[in-house]
C-alpha cells in the first residue's frame, strides 16, 4: 500500500539534470541489505556513471537504504520475508536541471514530494505505521534538514544542490514536521501540509 503526494510542476527539458555529489559511503557497499537493495534500482541508474549507498536508516526488522547516481536520489527498503528479505523501492528522484535557481525563501522546499508505503503483505488494509520518504530543495543557505513524526526523527546535512532526501517511521498518512537550519543557526518550521497538493489524510 503506497501513497505519492506531490507539489512538483513540469519542468523544461532544455537543460541537463544536476549531478548529484552526495558522498558515497564506501563501507557501505558490502552490506547484505545495501547489495539486495542496490537490485531495485533502475539498471541504467546503476551503471550509467556514480553509484552507491548514501545512508542505511535500521528500524527494528526493516532497513532503508539510500542511494546516490548520477543525476538520481533512491530510497529502498528491505524487509524480512517468509523464506529470505525482500527489497523494494520507496522513492526515486531526478535532480534539479542545470541553472535552477534557489534564491527563494527558506522556508520552502521546491519540488516537494512525499511517498508513504506500507508493509506490502497487509494491502487490503491500511496498516498502522509505514516508512515515509521526503524530498524536496532546499533554498540557498539552508544547511540541515530534520523531519519529525510521532514515531521517528530524521536528520541530515542538506546536499550540494539544495537536495533534502528524508526517510523515517510515520504513522499512516501522518504529516511531518520538518524544521530547516540556515547556516546563520536561524531554524525555520516548515507547514508540510499546506504546501501539497493533496493531503495525507
Amino acid at each position: 500500500m503506497n501513497i505519492h503526494i506531490s507539489s512538483t510542476p513540469d519542468q523544461p527539458e532544455n537543460n541537463p539534470l544536476c549531478p548529484v555529489r552526495d558522498k558515497i559511503d564506501e563501507n557501505l557497499r558490502s552490506h547484505p541489505a545495501v547489495r539486495l537493495a542496490s537490485e531495485q534500482v533502475p539498471f541504467m541508474h546503476r551503471v550509467s556513471g556514480r553509484f552507491g549507498p548514501v545512508r542505511l536508516v535500521e528500524r527494528g526488522s526493516d532497513i532503508t537504504v539510500l542511494f546516490a547516481a548520477d543525476t538520481t536520489r533512491w530510497v529502498i527498503v528491505v524487509r524480512p520475508g517468509e523464506d529470505s528479505p525482500k527489497a523494494s523501492l520507496i522513492i526515486g528522484v531526478p535532480n534539479p536541471r542545470v541553472g535552477f535557481d534557489r534564491s527563494y525563501r527558506a522556508s520552502h522546499l521546491e519540488r516537494l514530494t512525499v511517498h508513504q508505503t506500507g508493509d506490502p503483505s497487509i494491502a487490503t488494509e491500511e496498516p498502522e505505521f509505514g516508512w515515509l520518504a521526503l524530498f524536496g530543495i532546499a533554498a540557498d543557505g539552508v544547511s540541515r534538514f530534520q523531519a519529525r513524526t510521532s514515531v521517528d526523527t530524521d536528520t541530515g546535512d542538506v546536499g550540494d544542490d539544495g537536495g533534502v532526501l528524508a526517510v523515517l517511521r510515520a504513522r499512516w498518512k501522518e504529516r511531518p514536521t520538518v524544521v530547516l537550519t540556515q547556516t546563520n543557526s536561524a531554524t525555520i518550521t516548515m507547514d508540510i501540509a499546506s504546501r501539497l497538493q493533496h493531503r495525507l489524510g
